[in-house]
């Protein structure tokens, strides 16, 4: 079903390293994650199944806003 969601996405390519991002869920919360640095935009968080595809929307707008969270210093 994540996979089915992510094709309602349009995501852009990371912007930290021009990687593909994934549509990943944790914890009652959806976000991307960089497949190639594993940056990540912030987790949206859901209570049902209605308020996942906004979510999902959400964490997307954040990803191609390129507002990422990376372990890496000095970013």
């Amino acid at each position: 079903e994540m996979l089915n969601m992510q094709e309602f996405l349009d995501l852009e390519i990371c912007p930290i390293c021009g990687g593909n991002g994934i549509l990943e869920e944790e914890a009652g919360g959806l976000y991307i994650m960089c497949l190639e640095c594993g940056c990540h935009s912030v987790s949206v968080d859901f209570n049902s199944e209605d308020e996942k595809l906004d979510a999902a929307k959400k964490t997307a707008e954040l990803w191609n806003m390129g507002k990422v969270i990376t372990g890496t210093p000095n970013e």
